[in-house]
């Protein structure tokens, strides 16, 4: 059995997998909406880097988040984008019609995984739920920072450093993972410590450590 934190990338979907039975991890590039459609026996728990359950308004999850981290990383929680939203052709017209629904337009950050965010969507299903949820990993970095929010934005160098520092002390082999990432134009550096950082809750909420 194996956990796996997962974070969205050009090439599709990053994957820190976790093997607890063997002390072992791994990155690797996976086909996420598969998965959710057609679990397979050797998955225990995902956790996704992707909003899950849209609704036509603000999502209290997301406004939490945004308090815990304060500014300026709290700006890194956007607000989801209702389902009717990603079915847009282009960002104006998915914004007017989260305008018209929500009474707010959608960001370009939303926008720009919202292809993503639906490819999760349509899959998940309240069965996939009980094994797979949602995470963001600024929320897990400044939990595992002991509720210390970030200093730097994850796309800076000295940003990528700051989340390895912490990760080290739960994942040893995680420089290894960084400089053999697969498909590197594909897999950019601050996604291998985006997917690790949600492992050691994926972990605490399957008792496995």
């Amino acid at each position: 059995m194996f956990l796996a934190g997962i974070d969205c990338c050009r090439g599709g979907w990053a994957a820190f997998k976790v093997h607890p039975t063997f002390l072992s991890t791994s990155v690797e590039l996976i086909d996420l909406p598969s998965i959710l459609r057609n679990k397979p026996e050797d998955i225990a728990i995902l956790a996704i880097d992707m909003p899950i359950g849209l609704l036509d308004g603000s999502r209290a999850c997301d406004t939490a988040a945004r308090r815990f981290l304060g500014q300026p990383r709290g700006t890194s929680v956007f607000a989801a984008p209702c389902r009717a939203s990603l079915s847009a052709k282009n960002h104006a017209s998915a914004s007017a019609t989260s305008l018209r629904i929500t009474g707010r337009g959608l960001s370009q950050q939303a926008w720009g995984i919202a292809s993503k965010i639906k490819q999760v969507d349509d899959a998940i299903t309240p069965e996939c739920q009980k094994w797979a949820f949602e995470v963001h990993p600024e929320v897990c970095f400044w939990a595992l920072a002991g509720g210390r929010p970030m200093a730097h934005r994850k796309k800076t160098k000295v940003g990528v450093n700051e989340r390895l520092d912490l990760l080290r002390s739960v994942f040893p082999d995680i420089e290894h993972h960084l400089q053999n990432r697969p498909a590197s134009r594909a897999v950019r550096p601050r996604h291998v410590p985006s997917a690790a950082s949600g492992q050691p809750h994926a972990a605490l909420r399957n008792h496995y450590f």
